[in-house]
């Protein structure tokens, strides 16, 4: 995927999301790398590199990550579980569209609680 559709489909899907306040995003040649600011628990951190494919969106809250999903050419890809962010767990191939669609499910299931 080349960078600025990674980065047409992050803002497209964000923009649908109620609870995103803002997104603080740094592009450099290939890469891109931010930070997205929500209401309330914690902020997703986005990475993404355009030569290796490498795609990283881990929601963080009090300094340790929450959930995420990434890709990269060690591990393929891999969500780290709301139940145990540590764990690996083996995924298809996903859209940046899909990946913050399942961040916002999670997001709302949380807070919910």
């Amino acid at each position: 995927m080349e960078l600025k559709v990674f980065l047409a489909e992050l803002v497209s899907s964000l923009a649908r999301l109620d609870f995103v306040v803002s997104l603080e995003l740094r592009t450099e040649a290939f890469t891109v790398k931010g930070r997205v600011h929500l209401r309330q628990r914690g902020f997703p951190e986005v990475y993404f590199n355009e030569r290796t494919q490498t795609v990283a969106v881990a929601w963080i809250e009090a300094e340790r990550r929450k959930w995420g999903i990434d890709r990269d050419n060690l591990r393929g890809w891999h969500r780290h579980p709301l139940e145990n962010p540590e764990d690996h767990q083996a995924i298809r191939a996903m859209s940046i569209r899909e990946i913050i669609q399942e961040l916002g499910e999670i997001w709302r299931q949380e807070t919910s609680r």
